[in-house]
C-alpha cells in the first residue's frame, strides 16, 4: 500500500490538480443552491448511516434491516459523521466534492503510466472528465457510485503494481480494494471477475501458483461480502432483499445499455442506433482485449486492464438487468465504466501519431481533434441545460424547489406533523420522502406481486395513507386500487397529494377483498 501510495503522488501528474480543483468546485457550485441531490436510495443511506453513528446498527429510516444495498458505503457516512460531527447533509458537497477531484486526479495519473504518453491527449481526457454529465450527476447526488468509481481506480492501480511482481504482497491489496468494493455495491464481484479473468490468462505464472494465488485471492476478497450476506439472512431471511424477476429481455436490455451510450456520445437516440451503438462498442473492446492478449507486451498494461473491466461491468450489468429486476440501465448503472471507456477507447491515438508519417498523422489530429470538438460539444450542451435547471431550483431530488418549497403537501406536513393518532400505521407511496421531510416513521404501500401483504394491508382497521402525486411507482399499489378496495375518508387534499384515514365502520369481513386482491396483484406483462 505505501509503495502505490508514493508512486500516486509524482511530480509528472500535477499538472492533473488543475482540472482536479476544477470539478471540485463544480460539484460545490451544483450544491450551492440547495445542497446535495437526495433521492430514495440516498434516503436509506443516510438513515443508516444515522443509526450505526448513534445506536450501532445496520437499520434504515423504518427500523428495518439493511439488506437491499451493502453497508460500507453507510458505514462510510458514518465514519465521516464520526470524524466531522456534522450530518451528512451538512458535510456531502464537501465529501463528494472531493471524492471527484480524487478520480480526476487518479485517471491522470494512470495516463502517465500508459504505454506512449501525450501531454495533449492527457489534458483532452481530464477535460472531458470534469464536465462529464454523467459523472457530474452522479457526484451531485449522495450515491455510493461516488466511492465506487473511486475504488475502481485504486483497482486499476493496485492491479497494475501486482503485474509487475506477480507477489502475495502485491496480490493482497488487490484483494482487499475487491473486497471493499463488494461491500459498497454488489457489483463489486467484477472487480473480483477482472482480477480472475487476468491471473487465469497470465503468462507468466504456472498453473499451481495461479490455483494458490485465486484460493488466497478469493478467500480475502469475499470475506466482507460473506459477512455481510450471512447478515443479512439472518437479519431479514434473504441474502440482498427480495430481488423478483426482471420484465426486460437481453435484447431490450442491449437497447438501453446502447441507449445510454448514444447519450454519452455524440450519437441520436434511436432504437436501431441504440442497439447496435451498444453491440458493436461491446465487439470493439472485446476485440481490443484479444489483441492485447495475444501480445505479451499489452497484456497486463494500463490500457488493457481498462479495457478488460468495461467489457465485464457491461456484461455483468445486460445479463444481471436480464434476469433480476431494478431500474432500466442508465447512466447511473453504468457511470463506473465511463472513464474506462473514455480511456480504453482513445488510447490508441497517441499510439497512432508515434507509429505513423507526418500525412498520416495530420489526419489522425484532425479526425481526433474533431470527435473531441463534437463529444464536448454534446456534453457542454447537456451541462448548459442541466445547469439551467439547478442554479435555480437545485438538484433534482428532494433537496429541489419543487419538493423543498413548492410542495403543497410537504408544507403541510411539516406543520402538522403531529397530527396522526397514536395506533394508527401511516402507509405511504413514497415512504422515504415522508420520513426526510418529516422524520416520521412509515410503512410503504405493498408491492403489486405480494397478494398476502396487499390484503394485509387491505383488512388493516386503522391507518392513514399519505399520497404525493409527484412519485411514481407503477410496481405499488395505486390510489385507485387503494380506494376502490379500501374505505377511506379523505382528510385534506393538496394540489400534489392527499392524506386518508381509514373508515372502521366500513371494514367487514377480511376475506372477502383476497380474490380481488389477487386479480389486482398480477404483475404487468
Amino acid at each position: 500500500m505505501r509503495t502505490i501510495a508514493r508512486k500516486i503522488f509524482a511530480k509528472n501528474n500535477l499538472d492533473a490538480v488543475i482540472p482536479s480543483i476544477a470539478g471540485f468546485l463544480i460539484i460545490l457550485i451544483y450544491a450551492r443552491h440547495s445542497g446535495i441531490g437526495i433521492s430514495p436510495d440516498s434516503v436509506v443511506y443516510m438513515s443508516v448511516a444515522r443509526n450505526i453513528h448513534a445506536h450501532g446498527t445496520l437499520l434504515d429510516f423504518n427500523a428495518r434491516p439493511l439488506v437491499i444495498f451493502p453497508f460500507f458505503y453507510p458505514a462510510f457516512l458514518s465514519a465521516v459523521m464520526f470524524i466531522t460531527t456534522l450530518d451528512p447533509m451538512q458535510f456531502a458537497p464537501v465529501m463528494n466534492a472531493l471524492l471527484f477531484a480524487w478520480v480526476i486526479y487518479l485517471s491522470g495519473w494512470i495516463m502517465e503510466k500508459f504505454l506512449i504518453t501525450s501531454k495533449w491527449y492527457k489534458h483532452f481526457i481530464l477535460s472531458c472528465i470534469v464536465i462529464s454529465p454523467c459523472l457530474l450527476e452522479i457526484y451531485s447526488m449522495l450515491w455510493s457510485e461516488t466511492l465506487f468509481i473511486l475504488l475502481l481506480l485504486f483497482f486499476i492501480i493496485a492491479l497494475k503494481n501486482y503485474f509487475n511482481t506477480h507477489t502475495i504482497k502485491a496480490m493482497v491489496p488487490v484483494a482487499v480494494i475487491t473486497g471493499i468494493a463488494c461491500v459498497t455495491r454488489y457489483a463489486g464481484v467484477t472487480f473480483a471477475g477482472a482480477f480472475g479473468l487476468f491471473l487465469i490468462l497470465e503468462h507468466k505464472i504456472d498453473r499451481k501458483e495461479k490455483l494458490r494465488q485465486l484460493l488466497l485471492f478469493g478467500i480475502i476478497s469475499s470475506l466482507p461480502l460473506m459477512i455481510n450476506l450471512i447478515r443479512n439472512s439472518f437479519a431479514d431471511g434473504t441474502a440482498t432483499g427480495m430481488r423478483e424477476t426482471s420484465l426486460t429481455s437481453f435484447h431490450y436490455n442491449i437497447f438501453h445499455y446502447g441507449d445510454t451510450l448514444c447519450d454519452w456520445l455524440p450519437l441520436p437516440n434511436y432504437f436501431i442506433l441504440s442497439f447496435y451503438t451498444g453491440l458493436i462498442i461491446i465487439v470493439v473492446f472485446c476485440v481490443l482485449f484479444l489483441h492485447n492478449y495475444h501480445r505479451v507486451t499489452l497484456y497486463n498494461t494500463f490500457e488493457n486492464i481498462l479495457v478488460t473491466y468495461f467489457v465485464i461491468y457491461s456484461f455483468f450489468i445486460i445479463l444481471t438487468a436480464t434476469f433480476s429486476r431494478y431500474e432500466l440501465i442508465n447512466s447511473r448503472l453504468l457511470s463506473p465504466i465511463f472513464i474506462p471507456m473514455l480511456l480504453g477507447g482513445s488510447y490508441l491515438i497517441p499510439q497512432f501519431l508515434k507509429k505513423y508519417g507526418l500525412k498520416k498523422r495530420i489526419w489522425i489530429n484532425v479526425i481526433s481533434v474533431s470527435v473531441f470538438i463534437l463529444f464536448q460539444l454534446n456534453q457542454y450542451l447537456e451541462d448548459y441545460e442541466n445547469y439551467d435547471g439547478i442554479k435555480d431550483a437545485g438538484i433534482p431530488g428532494y433537496t429541489e424547489d419543487p419538493w423543498q418549497k413548492d410542495s403543497e403537501i410537504v408544507n403541510f406536513l411539516r406543520k402538522n406533523s403531529t397530527m396522526f393518532k397514536k395506533g394508527y400505521n401511516i402507509y405511504s407511496n413514497s415512504d422515504d420522502a415522508l420520513y426526510f421531510f418529516t422524520g416520521l416513521r412509515c410503512d410503504m404501500l405493498p408491492h403489486l406481486v405480494f397478494p398476502r401483504e396487499i390484503n394485509d394491508f387491505y383488512i388493516e382497521r386503522h391507518c392513514y395513507l399519505v399520497w404525493f402525486n409527484d412519485t411514481d411507482n407503477p410496481e405499488l399499489l395505486s390510489l385507485q386500487d387503494v380506494l376502490t378496495n379500501k374505505r377511506m375518508i379523505l382528510l385534506h387534499q393538496f394540489s400534489n397529494g392527499s392524506i386518508y384515514i381509514t373508515d372502521d365502520a366500513a371494514i367487514t369481513g377480511a376475506t372477502k377483498t383476497l380474490p380481488a386482491v389477487q386479480q389486482i396483484a398480477k404483475p404487468v406483462p
